[in-house]
């Protein structure tokens, strides 16, 4: 059995978490076994961990405490004899784990790139300050695309091919349409003859929640009969969306369905998924969307790596007005959804499967070439 430490995973499920636990729960069953340390209160699926037998080993937040993070990461390293420590990344602006890591003699120090730029000006300038010792403490460099790669390791790097791709796969047959499930919520939410454009995300900038209260306000203008599902915790700037809404005196128009743990129901009760977030990198939401069958609108400064289904998938401007946006979710609402073979197929050969890239993971953390 090799162990891995997994540090990175935060206290709310979202994509970065997702990765972690996808991979995990294939890779638990091919003899690899996950730690994972935390410098929050409660880590994101915390009880499922430990069913599949993770350690959850809790630290002070690096921000509040440096050093009781540095002496608490580093007596975990010293007790544990981890074959790879694999360090889950949005930004270079905190690279102390990697650096502790080196400091310690592991052999496997995994530097993962899971986004394509990140918010705030100080997380900026620590991003810029801490990129150049990436490539001293860590002996490995993974992204989750292409776009996510070359902005937190370098054109160079990505192009003499120093960066493993690991896709954001995940398990097909969690998120196919259910028509039974949309019937049931549709029902249960009285949404039998509306159109419904959904979402799922955090509520904080990168998602751009309040360009979609404002794509929604347009179409409520000329189609009475329509509704933004918004699914995901109500936490961050959820007040201040739900406040936009209300001035807007679109209560009607915007549902807010909070934390959800059967996803595949929501998306199998939409029309068409919007998405113009303002950055990302390969969004689990997106895929797992395209997997129920759904129609897409989305940013053109999200990774056309996420394209599974290129006739089923736009991409707009930010630039461009809402009207635009608008009339476009809307004509991709009619589309009729994918058939689930086909759907199965091109992910697979899109090499976002699970099955197939938990092996490539497998490969990393074994040294092998993948």
């Amino acid at each position: 059995m090799i162990r891995v430490l997994q540090i990175g995973m935060g206290n709310v499920a979202g994509g970065l978490e997702a990765f972690v636990m996808n991979y995990y729960r294939v890779l638990v069953h091919m003899d690899i076994q996950f730690d994972f340390v935390c410098m929050y209160d409660k880590i994101a699926y915390e009880d499922e961990i430990k069913r599949l037998g993770g350690r959850v080993y809790y630290v002070p937040n690096v921000k509040k405490h440096y050093r009781g993070y540095i002496s608490g990461l580093k007596k975990i390293l010293k007790k544990e004899n981890y074959q790879a420590v694999h360090v889950n990344m949005l930004s270079a602006a905190n690279i102390v784990p990697l650096r502790v890591a080196h400091q310690a003699g592991i052999k496997k120090i995994i530097a993962h790139s899971h986004s394509s730029s990140c918010p705030g000006l100080i997380r900026k300038l620590m991003d810029n300050v801490n990129r150049p010792f990436i490539g001293r403490y860590a002996t490995d460099m993974a992204a989750c695309g292409e776009l996510a790669g070359r902005w937190l390791f370098g054109e160079k790097a990505y192009d003499n091919g120093l960066v493993a791709v690991i896709n954001n796969a995940i398990a097909a047959e969690r998120f196919l349409f259910s028509a039974e499930d949309r019937e049931s919520l549709r029902k249960e939410l009285g949404w039998e003859n509306k159109t419904v454009i959904g979402h799922v995300g955090r509520f904080d900038i990168p998602k751009n929640h309040d360009r979609m209260i404002d794509i929604i306000q347009q179409l409520s203008r000329e189609k009475k009969d329509v509704v933004l599902c918004l699914v995901g915790p109500k936490e961050g700037l959820y007040e201040q969306i739900k406040g936009k809404t209300e001035k807007a005196g679109l209560e009607k128009h915007v549902y807010f369905a909070g934390r959800q743990e059967n996803i595949s129901r929501y998306l199998s009760a939409m029309d068409v998924f919007l998405f113009p977030s303002v950055f990302e990198g390969v969004p689990f939401a997106l895929i797992e969307a395209q997997t129920n069958g759904l129609a897409c609108v989305m940013s053109d400064t999200v990774s056309e790596e996420a394209v599974v289904f290129p006739e089923r998938v736009k991409r707009l401007s930010l630039q461009e007005n809402d009207r635009t946006w608008a009339e476009t979710v809307e004509e991709m609402s009619r589309l009729p959804r994918e058939h689930a073979d086909v759907i199965k197929e091109k992910l697979s050969a899109a090499h976002f499967d699970i099955e197939t890239e938990a092996e490539r993971l497998k490969k990393l953390y074994l040294g092998e070439e993948i």
